[in-house]
């Protein structure tokens, strides 16, 4: 029976490696197939806010919409420093009025007063000779800074970050 057991230590050793080590070969084939594959150079050019969700619940219209806002922004930023006048009203902006929020609480009653006072600003921003430029461009940000006083105050140090100096 001693013989037999002895016997039996080293299988079960055996057999303890032989799990292990297809543990690791498993865990390790998981792994590699999560690769990220090369980007393309005119795939890097293309903004796309629903790649990487900030909301763990999911983007909402209205989230991604002021995403894109913050984006413009600062392009015109640098356009204005640069004395550019702004090109083409970014009509997707209209938007602001009917996308959906990522809590029904977002929208209060004043919200749509600001989302009308934003678009006005911005329109007036994109019919502004140059040397109004900066005034204007500045209206607009503070119109997001009031909006955002108001219903969402989280990206205020973001907005007030858009101002130029005058």
């Amino acid at each position: 029976m001693v013989l037999f057991y002895k016997m039996k230590q080293p299988l079960k050793n055996k057999l303890s490696v032989v799990l292990f080590l297809m543990s690791v070969v498993l865990l390790l084939s998981q792994c590699t197939g999560n690769e990220k594959q090369p980007v393309k150079e005119a795939e890097t050019t293309k903004i796309s806010c629903s790649e990487k969700p900030l909301n763990p619940n999911g983007d909402s219209e209205l989230a991604l919409l002021m995403r894109e806002m913050k984006s413009s922004a600062e392009s015109l930023k640098e356009k204005i420093k640069k004395r550019e006048l702004p090109e083409k009203f970014p009509e997707e902006f209209l938007k602001i009025h009917t996308a959906t929020p990522t809590d029904s609480d977002t929208k209060k009653e004043s919200f749509e007063g600001f989302a009308t006072n934003y678009i006005n600003s911005l329109q007036t921003l994109y019919n502004s000779p140059k040397g109004e430029l900066t005034q204007n461009y500045n209206a607009v940000i503070t119109a997001c800074a009031n909006c955002h006083s108001q219903h969402c105050p989280g990206p205020l140090k973001a907005i007030n970050k858009l101002k130029i100096e005058q």
